[in-house]
């Protein structure tokens, strides 16, 4: 019995990282650029409630991550440019731009 609701709990997250985290270079045209735009779209949300939050501490200068931003923003922010970056190098690889 113990074995079955191990099973249960476990192959459903296997599978889930299987298919969630490929490496960059092995998704097809179309996962990439999807995934690149939802990376985006989350990146841009953060900023914007970010400012949100804490308007008299914002910069309102675009690409600064240190102006105003709290430090868990500031590192949310560092750590999505970051997957952005690697995902427009691929992107660059395949002859898309971004």
């Amino acid at each position: 019995m113990k074995i079955r609701n191990l099973l249960l709990i476990l192959v459903p997250v296997l599978l889930f990282a299987c298919a969630a985290l490929k490496p960059v270079g092995d998704l097809t045209d179309k996962e990439l650029v999807d995934r690149y735009y939802k990376v985006d779209l989350n990146l841009y949300m953060v900023k914007r409630a970010a400012a949100k939050s804490n308007p008299s501490n914002y910069s309102g200068v675009s690409g600064s991550t240190r102006g105003g931003y709290s430090s868990r923003d500031s590192e949310k922010i560092k750590k999505m440019e970051g997957k952005l970056a690697i995902m427009k190098q691929e992107m660059n690889k395949r002859g898309y731009m971004p």
